[in-house]
């Protein structure tokens, strides 16, 4: 076996759609972008580095056109570290793709450098520009101790399970990607919470185009 099919093999992409998007006011991972239904869209560039994927969601009649397998929060009204628990408890694989569903510009390219760079730490999250990115990373089975802790002690924000667990930072300097296509590269971690995001993200994707095929 080859070894990029080994690692996609060895790897599970992890979608997290159990948010209210209660500031946007409609369902962001259904929202369309010109490459179709983001959530579908994201799913499609994750699963060319993974060898299966899964749906982290509480309201699964509303995916069920992605054909993907459903598993719900076993710890409900736990924001994203509930959904990243579910997602790594389902995971038959150690290392696991873990994205928002409100990030329209994910590229596969980005998600196999996350992978390759793991090596032998717990999570390979990405901070880019000074800011944390952990809802697009890459996470190993051996971070749900320390998730579950952090859920029992209602201790969800994810910068404090970060702490607890051994963090390979990557910088935008770490990507390949960054340096052959460092005017669009950030864009790849932006996610969209309102209406005027959403618009940005849309006027985002016409200039940047070029990128996006």
């Amino acid at each position: 076996m080859k070894d990029t099919e080994k690692r996609k093999s060895e790897t599970t992409a992890i979608l997290l759609a159990g948010g209210k998007s209660s500031r946007m006011g409609v369902n962001k991972a259904l929202l369309s972008m010109s490459h179709g239904v983001n959530i579908a869209a994201i799913a499609g560039e994750l699963e060319k580095e993974a060898g299966g994927a899964v749906l982290i969601t509480n309201t699964p009649d509303s995916y069920k056109f992605l054909g993907l397998p459903m598993i719900a929060d076993r710890y409900k009204e736990s924001g994203p570290l509930g959904g990243i628990h579910a997602g790594l408890c389902a995971s038959k694989t150690d290392i696991n793709l873990i994205a928002a569903c409100d990030m329209p510009f994910i590229k596969a390219e980005a998600a196999r450098e996350m992978v390759m760079h793991i090596g032998e730490y717990d999570a390979a999250v990405p901070e880019i520009h000074g800011q944390l990115h952990p809802l697009f990373a890459v996470y190993r089975k051996s971070c749900l101790p320390v998730l579950k802790a952090c859920l029992e002690e209602g201790q969800l924000k994810v910068r404090h399970f970060l702490n607890g667990v051994r963090v390979k930072v990557l910088k935008e300097t770490d990507f390949k990607l960054f340096h052959q296509q460092p005017e669009f590269f950030p864009h790849i971690f932006y996610n969209m919470n309102d209406r005027e995001e959403y618009e940005k993200a849309k006027k985002m994707e016409r200039e940047y185009r070029r990128f996006l095929n």
